[in-house]
């Protein structure tokens, strides 16, 4: 077991190169190189394991446009604090850059969960906080009554799994990833894959990819613990499964078509469905968030600016979809419907 005692040490290694804040990773790392379950059964050949496929080119962006922003008056030298979805962030960065560069004004784009964003944007810390869940999921009523909800596109998540199971895991069933992240699959050979140990690579409780995954993957299963390793957001988790042979994490599809990572991660079906516009509008494939860009009450100034930014034709059509968002109206109503709280506040939009 070198090897993989060599990957764990180069996972912890990581969080002093990472670029972001702290995220967990649960690694059930188990040393059984048998094909025995705890209930004493082998399974081979499962079928089921390349019933589907899909690519890092089924994921990838089919523009590679970018939005110019008009400059708004009064903004020059005005400073913008936003924190939290390190989903969202890839676009809040991107659209920040094109608006500072119009308007003269400094903005500061960190991750750190949407947790983080939604908790720091109550408090007054920052003026916009990025979150992949609505705000009712991470905070008491009475503070989430406090914030106003700007939703500013969608994101499809994947399953991503280290390339030594490419052609080997290609499928998953919604009950063989509930076994895996609960801890009851420990070796790939249980479901009918290679004899190899299973390695979680997750996110802490304050993602809300992981919120996400919890709720619409996992349905209530509990995640099994296990070693801590010291790691970053979504970017880290693609790091470390891509450096760790039998792991499997989550992130968004930009990160996994990205050409970074796009010949370094197999991206995982799930019940046969892929992350991609299609299965999302028609119900199959349910791993996705709407994104939202939360205010402390509503949004004003430079904020309310940025944001009105964000939801123009020039980001949407543009900026969305070259870094794999979906723009809220390209999802069916049926799909979104299925995504929002009974009772979720209207969000404040700025569509233009």
């Amino acid at each position: 077991m070198s090897d993989r005692s060599q990957a764990i040490r180069t996972l912890s290694s990581l969080g002093a190169k990472a670029a972001f804040g702290a995220i967990v990773v649960s690694s059930l790392i188990v040393a059984a190189c048998g094909t025995t379950s705890g209930t004493g059964s082998t399974t081979t050949g499962n079928a089921s394991l390349q019933a589907c496929t899909v690519a890092a080119t089924d994921l990838a962006p089919k523009t590679t446009s970018a939005g110019t922003a008009t400059a708004v008056s009064g903004l020059s030298g005005q400073k913008l604090a936003v924190d939290g979805s390190s989903a969202l962030q890839p676009l809040f960065k991107q659209a920040a850059a094109e608006f500072d560069k119009a308007n003269g004004s400094i903005t500061t784009v960190s991750a750190g969960g949407s947790g983080q964003g939604l908790k720091d944007v109550a408090a007054g810390a920052v003026q916009i906080g990025m979150s992949d869940v609505f705000a009712s999921a991470k905070l008491a009523p009475d503070v989430a009554a406090t914030l106003t909800d700007h939703q500013v596109g969608a994101v499809v998540f994947t399953l991503v799994v280290n390339n030594d199971l490419n052609g080997k895991v290609n499928n998953l069933t919604t009950q063989e990833i509930q076994d895996i992240f609960s801890g009851k699959t420990t070796n790939w050979s249980q479901i009918g894959g290679p004899s190899e140990a299973v390695t979680v690579v997750n996110r802490p409780t304050t993602s809300g990819t992981r919120s996400t995954f919890d709720k619409y993957v996992l349905k209530g299963v509990q995640e099994a613990g296990g070693t801590t390793l010291t790691q970053d957001n979504t970017g880290a988790v693609a790091q470390a499964v891509s450096q760790t042979p039998g792991s499997i994490g989550y992130v968004s599809i930009g990160f996994a078509a990205s050409a970074q990572y796009n010949t370094q991660l197999t991206p995982i079906c799930i019940d046969g469905s892929k992350a991609v516009a299609a299965d999302v509008n028609s119900g199959a494939y349910n791993f996705w968030g709407i994104e939202h860009a939360y205010t402390k009450g509503a949004a004003t100034g430079v904020a309310k600016a940025l944001i009105q930014y964000v939801e123009s034709s020039q980001v949407q059509t543009n900026d969305l979809p070259s870094l794999s968002y979906l723009p809220i109206s390209a999802v069916s109503a049926t799909a979104v419907t299925a995504h929002t709280p009974s009772g979720a506040p209207a969000a404040e939009s700025f569509y233009q």
